[in-house]
């Protein structure tokens, strides 16, 4: 069974990272989207991390993970 999340990475004002993680996205999701949701998380003050505010959006990504279970 395959497994997907994004991770989109944010830096606070104090220069460390943040990470927001979402299981299951969109398969059609566009990097124009994740980019412009990252924006307003961080125009809104959405999440504080130690904190501080997000001052910027690093990177995001989609992680696929296989997962195979060996017993029930």
């Amino acid at each position: 069974m395959e497994k997907k999340k994004l991770e989109m990475e944010f830096l606070n004002e104090g220069g460390k990272k943040f990470v927001i993680s979402i299981d299951d996205p969109r398969d059609d999701l566009t990097g124009e989207e994740v980019g412009q949701a990252m924006a307003d998380i961080i125009a809104n003050n959405v999440f504080v991390s130690s904190m501080e505010d997000l001052v910027e959006a690093k990177e995001a990504r989609i992680v696929t993970t296989t997962v195979e279970q060996l017993i029930i």
